[in-house]
């Protein structure tokens, strides 16, 4: 503690002390916060110096007033010991003696701490292991930081770097000194509160020692402790005792020091004992922790390039295709290419050589190889090299998507940049279709990869001839590659027209060619035959010579020619044998192909067998294993091969080859494609369309097969189980069955019964087993291949069959599914049998397909279709005027003036603002908290996480248009200029920049108002419309005129029609303008060439595009929502609501959501067709037919439910003030029982009297008597008394005093007491801290209330309103507020569950803790034990202005227990708590949860979970409004309930905590006959 002596004249520092530096004063205690002392070039270790009560950031450390004597400045840097340690020390006031009285305590020490630590600038962005030293008090203050850190989210990577504490004579329990420093505090100076906390036993010290205990596992503790006395003045001591100064633990280390309570932390030298002990002791944990920083290091690189390849999907065996041709390559072969000039004047980056090298050759030339040795011979060289080999018919190697993404993470693995920009996008959660290669071109490499700096780079590209999408690869890529990228680009291939073409198109001055000659290729041949020559049955040199020159001569340079030649003559036994087939070999590869199947075809015995392998590798989407190929071929021919290897050796030698990974593959491409030709006259010939439905045949009977039954319980470990027994055929007949199937013939009876079978049994272990993979895409891409044979089989047969109905509507659901409960599925596979499909529309194949198996049952949801609207939220009294799309929220600008934040997923209502003016433009900032909103005549820029206003601007005239550019806000005014701000700069604003029509830069400002603008940040321009004028072009980085465009007439002028709405594609590789004009034609421009490319009539008033640049929105007239694909505008989606006037459309940042504004509404979609198709033939990003429905308007929402004792009806309040009664066995409504004129708020049932009360928005109460009966329910039998609280404020709880006729109404601000005929008793302000109080009836005793609020909870006389008890709570909740107080039982004792939400923000659970009731015993109290009473004194009472008097008995200092802190951040919502402490809750995943609170404390945490709830049900509301009748779950649903039945009968296990943060564990078992006690 650092107690310095009263006496000033014994201390060689005086608080007052000072050194004259430059040009002022500098207090030698140190500066406060955080001072980087030493930081060496790699730090490995920070070490972080904290000083006790009374110290300061350098005094403590240091003997005297010299710098020398400044150890962990001047010593520890000169340590070879602490070479890599980056040294801190921290600051903070605790200065007893001096300054004014503050309420300063340990709690805002330690947060200090922690915001210190998390926002400097040397520490923020590490990641270096954290050693804290902490002196006295100072190691206090670093044990609350760290358990701040722990329970909060935001700071659990800072968490987790805390290694070491150092404890230095750290009073753990207290000191006798501090109650005695404390004392004169009181007399000459002021209290302090953090003194108090220091006194022996103190409450703050045991809350925090406690809660240690439980976090303290994961760090390295080291205790020294002082065994002098300090003398202060005539006196000396033992500051703080051995038995304080150590925790106990048992790993700890315990260090006596020969040092008093000073002398432990400053030494007079070096060579100081005191001083050695410690710093060995860091010097040991600084070894240790560099050798594992070291090994860390290498891990983290590690862990970084694993998580990208899982980012970017790039498969492990990506070195396998170089291994293999590496292996073919013979040695001493490809060597006369390194001796090309273009090749090395591509290699060598010689300025007049081209950066594209074409090398081409004719089939089978050895062109692969040839790459594999150019890869070689640069990775030799110790170049930066990146490849790819490409695969016809292999799926994840014929797609140009695949090779991009593995050129990217090539890349990110030889270069620092490159990898830490894929890992910023992978951080930043940018998404992208994974087999789009424009997406990944524009996002990956144009806007990021291309953007750093590069070192010379290599990119070799094998067989480009069989990529899909070779015309993308020229026109998007290579021909607008930027000539100055450090970048030299080889590609091989076949030298076909369609390559030449492109190739030629880029010119000469990009790309040369390399043609690969029969001289090229012989030497190399005449290597390869030689080495295989020994093989064969010749004799003698000349003999083998004469041979090699033979084969030579008809090989005409081709390997494959050559290798199969050799092949066949291995089998040869004698010379005459040789001679024969050398004569009967042709040249030609085609001839040579058609000799191999003629041979085969003469086989006795294995044709059938051989043509099935031919079929099967021909045809499949990638190389099966032998495995695969052997489980496949079981099922195809009902035979068994378990020498397959073997059998295709002998079969199919010369066609089919087994790689060295145990793949099978043609030997080449063009035996491929010889074997597809359809003039081939061969029994071995394939049938495409027959072979892919022989294919589709046999993964369908697989699918249909006893592996692939689901579970026969629902029992998840058995589903488990069995996926470890399935068939190595398994995986590839779940993947691609639908492939084959679109590809197959839709007359095949056989296929169609089958396919109808799979969807009627096993397709829901189909989607288990696809979802245990994490990857939910097969089912999208399962849903179009089952579209396309769904269309082809219905044009021969009746549609409305069974089959064919079975099959069109699982097209349907395997979509939504995936959409709607995709979250729920990667969670808990197994929740598709019982779990989710419940929730599936009535009428959908999905819920028909297992309703009479199911356990859990859904009572009250009347869904019969797929719903594509997300929310409707109505805003009854306000009209919308603008929406905004951001990261997490989007935001609604209301007429009122005031802006509504809503959660970008669930929809929940999280936070108003109040503008104060009508709202005209609103726009986030990008990766912030920063919200601009704009109205006629200001601007506020939100912080959205507090709701406070940051900057507060002018408005130009009539803005129209906000946009953000980093950290400057630019505004543009109807008159025709741009405003800005500098956010950076403490929002100064900028010089206004204004715009006209003209290169001529002394031109003034046109006069005439735009009719449309928009602002594209990522191209640095502005399209500008007017009236009879063209678009205009203005460039912001220049500020200058650029340009016009738009759509041509047919003369070829440009049109001067009206523009309506104008958006410029966000995409900086997009390069396009959508114009909508005034005679409805919808247009896609190119401004920059002016150019219109597309164009159609849609009529469209606004646009709006996604972020991404692929989806293009627009409203039209009549209420209809139009959605195209922007670069050709297809028609993918249309919708249909109401018939009002949509203002305005916003995407969310994933384009996977479209936001529209009309009238009152805002309407939120997230249809399926918004999904990308993740392989779609042309990449076009999105499904190929168009979607149109027609909406229904949504009726009141239920926005408050109250239910009567015997859970046999449920009151619901709604949005228009109508109050019904539903009956909880069918979930229908029994009849309406009367009305407020606003929306109801709270409804409150009284049980003993059978009263109801409920309060609408207006502060309106309304209170009735009911009877209930039998065969009618509950009705109205008498009006109480219908009044109104006039106050101003909203009513935000009620608490009913059954027992006295009495209930309490509470607002922000004040409390009110009122009987039960509508009178007023009394009333009191509450002039505390900001926060909501909560009100509970005494749960002992009937005749008191209690009331928490702050940091204190009141016990009340219901007769009188008389405090009766005060007792203060130690709550340590910033920023946070009460939602719920509910008490329960622990054995005997009485607890209470305070829930707390954000303060003035979001109603979602933010943190859960639990309080001991006993203290709130009034007969325990009033009795004297521990309570001592005063006549209106003995605690602040100030929070109440009141005139009672009367004696209030105090009770000491309680504080929370944190036991339940550990499932806090997994809480959304408590639903419910029983007596016997079973918390019922929705957790962060939308599942129906329980956990035992009182076991919640005992080791590893874990929950149960239950069922999920689809994010949409509560979807515009502020917070999830349900509850529990008996064992059933009542939520709210639009203008009905839901009742979910049995879900409490499935139970998944899940453990939080420990290396494995998470689900560790996942059992679903169906629990007979188990009570949970709910």
């Amino acid at each position: 503690m650092s107690i310095r002596s009263f006496q000033r004249k014994d201390s060689k520092w005086s608080s007052s002390t000072t050194i004259v530096c430059g040009d002022g004063a500098i207090d030698l205690k140190g500066p406060l916060g955080l001072n980087l002392l030493h930081s060496p070039s790699n730090p490995l270790i920070d070490l972080i110096f904290v000083h006790g009560l009374g110290g300061g950031s350098r005094k403590t450390w240091s003997k005297t007033k010299s710098d020398t004597d400044y150890w962990p400045q001047d010593w520890l840097p000169n340590d070879p010991a602490f070479s890599n340690v980056r040294i801190h020390s921290f600051g903070y006031n605790s200065d007893w003696a001096k300054g004014k009285d503050n309420i300063l305590n340990i709690h805002h020490f330690g947060r200090s701490l922690l915001g210190e630590l998390s926002t400097s600038p040397s520490l923020r962005d590490a990641d270096t292991p954290m050693v804290l030293i902490g002196h006295s008090m100072g190691g206090i203050v670093i044990k609350k930081a760290y358990m701040l850190a722990r329970q909060d989210e935001l700071y659990e990577t800072l968490a987790k770097r805390f290694h070491t504490v150092f404890f230095l004579a750290t009073p753990h329990r207290g000191s006798d000194s501090a109650k005695l420093l404390n004392a004169i505090l009181h007399v000459a100076y002021s209290s302090r509160t953090y003194v108090t906390e220091l006194e022996r036993d103190s409450a703050a010290l045991q809350s925090i020692s406690d809660e240690f205990r439980r976090y303290s596992s994961d760090l390295d503790l080291w205790s020294f402790y002082e065994t002098q006395k300090l003398n202060i003045g005539v006196f000396s001591t033992i500051i703080v005792d051995p038995d304080s100064a150590t925790l106990g633990y048992r790993d700890e280390k315990q260090m006596p020091m020969n040092a008093d309570h000073r002398s432990i932390c400053k030494f007079e030298k070096t060579t100081d004992s005191n001083y050695v002990t410690l710093r060995n002791a860091l010097a040991s944990v600084v070894n240790s922790i560099s050798k594992l920083a070291l090994r860390s290091e290498k891990s983290s690189a590690t862990n970084k390039i694993n998580g990208l390849r899982k980012y970017l999907a790039v498969p492990e065996a990506l070195e396998d295709d170089l291994a293999i041709v590496a292996d073919s390559r013979i040695p001493g072969t490809c060597e006369w290419f390194s001796t090309q000039a273009r090749f090395l004047g591509w290699r060598d980056f010689a300025p007049a050589a081209p950066s594209i090298l074409w090398v081409n050759g004719k089939p089978a030339a050895g062109k692969s190889i040839l790459a594999g040795y150019a890869i070689e011979q640069l990775q030799k060289q110790d170049a930066d090299c990146s490849y790819f080999f490409f695969k016809y018919r292999d799926k994840s190697k014929s797609r140009l998507g695949a090779c991009l993404r593995s050129l990217a993470f090539q890349m990110a693995c030889s270069n620092p940049r490159v990898r830490d920009t894929l890992l910023e996008m992978q951080n930043d959660e940018i998404n992208f279709d994974s087999d789009n290669e424009r997406t990944i071109w524009r996002q990956m490499f144009l806007s990021r990869i291309f953007q750093s700096e590069l070192p010379q780079h290599y990119w070799v590209i094998d067989a480009l001839d069989e990529c899909e999408n070779i015309a993308s690869f020229f026109d998007q890529m290579l021909s607008k590659l930027d000539r100055s990228l450090p970048l030299r680009i080889l590609v091989t291939s076949r030298e076909t027209s369609t390559l030449e073409k492109h190739f030629f198109a880029l010119g000469s001055q990009r790309f040369q060619a390399e043609k690969i000659s029969a001289a090229d290729t012989l030497p190399d041949i005449r290597l390869l035959v030689e080495a295989r020559a020994n093989l064969l049955p010749v004799k003698g040199i000349e003999e083998r010579a004469a041979l090699a020159d033979k084969i030579l001569i008809k090989s005409q340079g081709s390997f494959l020619w050559t290798v199969l030649v050799l092949n066949e003559l291995s089998h040869s036994y004698g010379k005459e044998e040789i001679n024969q087939v050398l004569d009967d070999v042709p040249r030609d590869m085609e001839l040579l192909y058609q000799r191999t199947v003629d041979l085969m075809s003469q086989a006795t015995r294995g044709k059938m067998l051989a043509k099935s392998i031919l079929l099967w590798t021909a045809c499949t989407t990638k190389p099966l294993t032998v495995s695969e190929l052997e489980g496949a071929l079981k099922i195809d021919t009902n035979d068994s091969f378990p020498r397959l290897e073997d059998s295709i050796a002998a079969l199919c030698g010369q066609l089919v080859m087994v790689d060295k990974f145990g793949k099978v593959e043609m030997v080449h491409e063009t035996a491929r494609e010889f074997l597809f030709n359809d003039s081939l006259d061969s029994e071995f010939a394939i049938n495409r369309v027959l072979a892919h439905t022989r294919i589709a045949r046999a993964c369908l009977v697989y699918l249909t097969g006893e592996e692939m039954r689901p579970p026969r319980s629902n029992r998840c470990g058995s589903a488990r189980s069995a996926l470890g027994k399935r068939a190595g055929f398994s995986l590839y007949a779940c993947t691609s069955f639908s492939y084959h199937l679109a590809m197959a013939d839709p007359l095949a009876n056989d296929l169609l019964i089958l396919l109808a079978k799979f969807l009627n049994s096993n397709v829901l272990a189909w989607m288990e087993v696809t979802a245990r993979t994490g990857n939910l895409t097969p089912l999208i891409r399962a849903a179009r291949d089952l579209r396309t044979f769904f269309k082809s089989s219905a044009a021969e047969r009746p549609p409305l069959g069974g089959e064919m109905r079975t099959i069109g509507g699982w097209t349907t659901d395997l979509v939504r599914i995936a959409a709607k409960f995709g979250d729920a599925l990667i969670v808990s596979p197994s929740a598709i049998y019982s779990l989710l499909l419940p929730f599936c529309p009535t009428e959908s194949a999905a819920y028909k397909s297992g309703k009479s198996g199911w356990k859990l049952k859904v009572v009250g949801f009347a869904s019969s279709q797929w719903d594509d609207r997300l929310s409707c939220i109505e805003f009854k009294q306000a009209q919308t005027s603008v929406v905004c799309h951001g990261d997490e929220f989007f935001a609604v600008g209301l007429t009122t003036g005031t802006v509504a934040l809503y959660h970008a997923t669930t929809c929940q209502e999280y936070k108003v603002l109040h503008h104060g003016e009508a709202i005209r433009l609103l726009q986030f900032k990008g990766k912030t908290d920063i919200l601009a909103s704009c109205g006629t005549k200001t601007i506020r820029i939100w912080d959205i996480r507090t709701g406070d206003t940051v900057y507060n601007f002018l408005a130009s005239p009539r803005t129209i248009c906000l946009a953000f550019d980093d950290d400057l806000l630019i505004t543009a005014s109807y008159k025709n200029y741009l405003a800005s701000w500098d956010l950076l700069k403490n929002g100064m604003q900028k010089p206004n920049r204004p715009w006209n029509d003209s290169t001529d830069q002394t031109r003034t400002t046109s006069r005439r108002p735009p009719c449309a603008i928009s602002i594209s940040v990522s191209h640095r321009m502005m399209a500008v419309a007017y009236s009879g004028r063209p678009v205009m072009l203005w460039d912001l980085e220049q500020d200058t005129y650029y340009g016009s465009c738009g759509k041509k007439l047919p003369n070829g002028e440009t049109s001067t029609h009206m523009v309506t709405a104008l958006v410029l594609n966000p995409n900086p590789s997009i390069d396009l303008l959508a114009a909508s004009y005034l005679d409805g034609e919808l247009v896609i421009i190119d401004p920059f060439d002016d150019r219109d490319l597309e164009s159609l009539r849609a009529h469209c008033h606004t646009l709006t595009v996604s972020p991404d640049g692929r989806l293009l929105a627009g409203g039209a007239g009549s209420g209809s929502v139009q959605v195209y694909e922007f670069e050709t505008l297809r028609l993918i989606y249309r919708v249909k609501s109401t018939d009002l006037y949509i203002k305005q459309l916003s995407f969310s940042k994933d384009g996977l959501q479209l936001i529209d504004i009309r009238g009152s509404q805002c309407n939120v979609w997230r249809p399926a067709a918004f999904l990308p198709d993740s392989d779609s033939d042309d990449s076009s990003g999105c499904t190929s037919t168009s979607t149109e429905l027609v909406a229904s308007d949504t009726k009141d929402k239920i926005c408050a439910i109250t239910m009567t004792p015997k859970g046999d009806h449920i009151f619901c309040g709604k949005m228009d003030g109508v109050v019904s009664l539903y009956d909880l066995k069918t979930a229908t409504e029994v009849r309406t029982l009367y009305s407020h004129r606003s929306l109801i708020r709270s409804l409150t049932w009284w049980p003993q009297s059978n009263i109801m009360m409920s309060i609408d928005t207006a502060n309106n109460i309304f209170a009735w008597t009911f009877k209930g009966s039998q065969s009618d329910g509950w009705m109205i039998e008498n009006s109480l008394f219908q009044s109104r609280l006039d106050c101003g404020q909203a009513i935000l709880d009620l608490l009913p005093g059954e027992a006295v006729g009495k209930f309490v109404l509470s607002t922000r601000d004040s409390d009110y007491l009122w009987t039960i005929n509508g009178q007023q008793a009394d009333m009191r302000t509450n002039a505390g801290k900001q926060g909501i109080r909560k009100w509970i009836q005494h749960p002992q005793s009937p005749p008191q209330m209690i009331c928490i609020e702050g940091a204190a909870a009141r016990v009340y006389a219901w007769s009188d309103w008389s405090e009766i008890l005060f007792i203060s709570l130690c709550i340590d909740v910033p920023n946070l507020q009460l939602k719920s107080v509910k008490s329960y039982m622990k054995g005997h004792q009485r607890r209470f569950l305070l829930e707390l939400s954000e303060l003035n923000g979001s109603a979602t659970t933010r943190d859960i803790h639990t309080l001991d009731g006993t203290s709130f015993s009034i007969e325990n109290d009033l009795a004297g034990g521990s309570a001592s009473t005063s006549p209106g004194a003995g605690h602040d009472d100030s929070s109440f202005s009141t005139s009672d008097e009367g004696a209030v008995a105090v009770v000491p200092t309680l504080c929370l227990t944190s036991h339940v802190s550990g499932i806090a951040h997994h809480v959304a919502h408590v639903i419910n708590v029983t007596d016997s402490g079973k918390l019922t809750f929705l957790d962060t995943h939308s599942w129906v949860s329980s956990a035992d609170l009182e076991s919640l404390g005992n080791g590893s945490i874990s929950y149960s979970r239950h069922f999920f709830v689809p994010y949409d049900w509560f979807s515009g509301t502020r917070s999830v409004i349900c509850a529990i009748a008996q064992r059933d779950v009542v939520f709210a649903r639009n203008d009905g309930i839901a009742i979910v039945k049995g879900g409490f009968d499935y139970t998944e296990r899940v453990t939080i905590g420990g290396e494995d943060a998470g689900l560790k564990e996942a059992e679903v078992r169906l629990l007979n006959n188990q009570v949970l006690g709910m």
